[in-house]
């Protein structure tokens, strides 16, 4: 951090995020990983800077700003919450690399014109990403990722229109994902395969609690899914508001 009489470092942000995506965000582990993504851009003109998963996991400024009072655990869970986030949203774009051995390593760029062409760049090989000093095998496959719940839904319910896109998104903005993941399975076993009847799944068990019924398949999880733990907790706000519309 800079002190009293040294110049401050500037961060470039792009007037686009600014106007049209930054008021749309709610949830605010992914405005802190977006403004993480803008500060270690090398080049703050263009954004064209990848930025591996494993550098936002181990930035300290993204963990401190993400790190609650008093919590035990450590905030990647929030910091993968904020670039799931990011990326559905289409604000980022997700890459990942195949290597020889291990898992796949994930990298994201800022969803540009340009960068969407330097994805095809990465992707024939004609554009190398940048390689950590941890890691001595070559990458062999680049592949952009389709955000999961993007996924999820296709395979399950049908086409993501870009209406179903900002559906699903403000969904994960306002439950937690393995509400919407199991309110997907539940359409599909009643062949109700709409977004309508999803919205409304998410809707009753927010207000309402979910019934022994509804949850009889998933009883082992069902104290995890209690909305009463929410009301003093990450999504307190939200179904405080539920509750009284």
């Amino acid at each position: 951090m800079s002190g009293i009489g040294q110049p401050e470092q500037s961060i470039s942000i792009p007037a686009w995020f600014l106007r049209d995506v930054a008021p749309r965000i709610r949830d605010i582990a992914e405005l802190q990983v977006m403004l993480a993504i803008f500060r270690l851009q090398r080049d703050p003109d263009e954004w064209s800077t990848p930025i591996s998963e494993f550098d936002l996991l181990e930035d300290e400024h993204l963990r401190s700003s993400l790190r609650r009072d008093g919590a035990v655990q450590p905030p990647d869970a929030q910091i993968r919450r904020g670039v799931e986030l990011a990326v559905t949203r289409a604000i980022l774009v997700q890459l990942d690399v195949d290597h020889d051995q291990g898992e796949p390593e994930r990298w994201y760029l800022v969803s540009t014109e340009a960068n969407r062409v330097r994805l095809e760049r990465y992707r024939n090989g004609s554009l190398q990403l940048p390689v950590r000093a941890d890691e001595a095998h070559a990458q062999t496959n680049v592949e952009p990722a389709r955000p999961g719940i993007f996924r999820l839904y296709e395979q399950n319910i049908g086409l993501v229109t870009p209406i179903i896109a900002d559906r699903l998104v403000e969904a994960m903005e306002l439950y937690p994902r393995s509400w919407i993941e199991e309110a997907i399975e539940a359409a599909v076993s009643y062949n109700r395969r709409n977004w309508r009847y999803i919205q409304r799944i998410l809707e009753t068990w927010a207000t309402e609690g979910r019934s022994h019924e509804t949850n009889r398949r998933h009883q082992s999880s069902s104290a995890d899914l209690d909305p009463e733990k929410h009301l003093s907790g990450e999504y307190a706000a939200v179904f405080r508001r539920r509750r009284r519309e």
